[in-house]
Order: structure tokens, then C-alpha cells, then sequence
């Protein structure tokens, strides 16, 4: 089986290139969803991250090196990732939201940091501050952005507004992930989970079609996916949506729930809420930014 693919009020950050950006509030975002569940309509919001950075510059680029190493990491045949690009760019165009690294250039949030006080390297800093070129290569053509940690931030505890958990609550989740056991951390909520390998694991062999075929049958069945999947877990988002169903990226909060770890990035900024394993609160610092979130 072949790589397939079977306005609100905004908050204005920046520009870039005489071109307003626009990142969509949490809020904003986690209500839109919310409605589309209600009314049952299609939704997908697809986080491309700074690994989906690097793998676009690696592609447009021709950096063969770092193409074999993600191909490695990922589980896809490196001669499957022009098919993977187009089927970003695809589910991108019909997309909701995708993500932007914008967000780290601006003074409304914080940088992108790798540990503590660890600022992130210059490669890292120099491939994000192209993701407006490399988004128009891969024809991303959709200016709906979300932060890229915005997985995170939906799990906050906050009064501004209700957060990720509270919206899955009493409804039906399928879960798309490796880390399958989180799914007894989630023993309050409906969740049923469809495994997939992890990292290092040949995901394309193993559990795309898998996957996929899951998805075409039971699409209508829940009420929200939730997707942590790598880089194909893109395009499991995208095929969700366009069959009709919602879709939201959640990444390494799949992680977090399981084992309470909050990324060594996000440390200074966020840290596991001692009242409810399962979500996250500001740290003083964090709650700086809150009302730019």
C-alpha cells in the first residue's frame, strides 16, 4: 500500500516579510474544536514542529545525511518522503490550524530552548527562522497558525479557559500512539487506542496500512482522534479530517500523561499540576506569557 491520501478573532504577533502572522489563541482554538465536536463537523489541527523543520530543509536542501537519519528515527523508506512532503502539504491546505515557529522570535513567548537555560542550537534557531521559505515549498498554503507547543499549553490548568481534558470528558477518544499504557492513566475517560511502533521501529511497514485502514472504518466512530504518531502521524490527521472526523495532534503529552515528564524545554515555563496528574500549570515565569496563550 502506497503513501495515500485516500474567522474567529486572531491575535496578531508579528510580521515577516511585510506579511501579517497570525496565531490563533488556546483558547480560540480548543473552542473551535469543541463546537466542531458538537456539531459534529470535520477538524484537524497538525503540529510540523522543528522536527518537521528539519525535514523539509533536508528534503529542499538535499541533505542526504540528515534524510537517512530521520528516515531511521521515523520508520519511513527514504523513498517514501517526497510522497510524505505532498501528503503534508495536502492535509496542510485543509487543516484548521498547523503550527508556526514564529511564535520564537517574538517577545510574546518564550524562546526555544533545549534544557533549563540551554538556548536552542544555532542550526535549530537558523532552519526554524526559515519556515516561512520551506512552508512555501512544501505549499502549506494555510495561514491558520497555532503555537507549535500548543499541545502543551491545551493541558494547562488555567482560568482563562477550559482546557483539552475537560473537553474529552464523557466523550468518545480513539488514541493514535505508541505509548499505549497512557491509556490507564486516561481510566477516567473513553478512550479505546490504536497501537503503533515507536521510534526506531519501521512505522511505514509495520503499522501505516494498519493504521489507515482503522481510520476508514471507524473515522465517524469518535467524537475526537487524538494523534501521537511522528511524521506520519500527520497524515493520519489529515485522512481523519477529510473523512469527516476531528483530529488533534497531541504529540509527547501522550508521554506526559503516561510518565509525568514535561520536556526539559518546557521546564522553566510549565511543570505537572499536583492536583491532576494529567494536566499542567504555569510556573511563575510561564504565567507571564498566559495571556498572549
Amino acid at each position: 500500500m502506497g503513501l495515500t491520501g485516500i474567522q474567529s478573532t486572531s491575535l496578531v504577533f508579528g510580521k515577516m516579510k511585510n506579511k501579517l502572522v497570525r496565531i490563533f489563541r488556546t483558547s480560540e482554538v480548543l473552542k473551535n474544536l469543541e463546537k466542531c465536536i458538537v456539531e459534529k463537523l470535520p477538524f484537524s489541527l497538525i503540529r510540523f514542529g522543528d522536527g518537521g523543520i528539519k525535514l523539509l530543509h533536508a528534503l529542499f536542501h538535499n541533505d542526504q545525511e540528515q534524510l537517512a537519519s530521520i528516515s531511521f528515527k521515523e520508520g519511513i523508506p527514504l523513498e517514501m518522503m517526497i510522497d510524505v512532503v505532498e501528503l503534508w502539504g495536502k492535509y496542510a491546505r485543509q487543516a484548521d490550524y498547523i503550527d508556526t515557529p514564529e511564535v520564537y522570535f517574538l517577545d510574546n513567548f518564550w524562546i526555544r530552548y533545549r534544557k533549563g537555560t540551554k538556548k536552542a542550537t544555532k542550526k535549530t534557531v537558523e532552519r526554524m527562522g526559515m519556515w516561512r521559505e520551506l512552508y512555501h515549498s512544501a505549499e502549506f498554503d494555510n495561514d491558520s497558525y497555532c503555537n507549535p507547543e500548543i499541545n502543551y499549553i491545551a493541558c494547562v490548568n488555567s482560568k482563562k479557559r477550559r482546557n483539552l481534558l475537560s473537553i474529552i470528558e464523557g466523550r468518545k477518544i480513539c488514541l493514535i500512539t505508541a505509548c499505549v499504557n497512557a491509556r490507564l492513566k486516561l481510566y477516567k475517560y473513553s478512550v479505546d487506542v490504536v497501537p503503533i511502533v515507536g521510534q526506531y521501529s519501521k512505522h511505514y511497514e509495520i503499522s501505516y496500512e494498519k493504521v489507515v485502514g482503522y481510520i476508514e472504518q471507524n473515522y465517524d466512530k469518535y467524537d475526537l482522534w487524538l494523534v501521537a504518531a511522528g511524521e506520519l502521524g500527520r497524515i493520519y490527521s489529515g485522512m481523519i479530517k477529510e473523512k469527516g472526523g476531528r483530529a488533534f495532534d497531541i504529540g509527547f503529552v501522550v508521554d506526559f500523561w503516561h510518565n509525568g515528564f514535561v520536556p526539559h524545554r518546557l521546564e522553566m515555563f510549565m511543570r505537572r499540576n499536583p492536583k491532576n496528574f494529567l494536566e499542567l500549570v504555569f510556573t511563575p515565569l510561564g504565567e507571564r506569557f498566559d495571556k498572549y496563550l
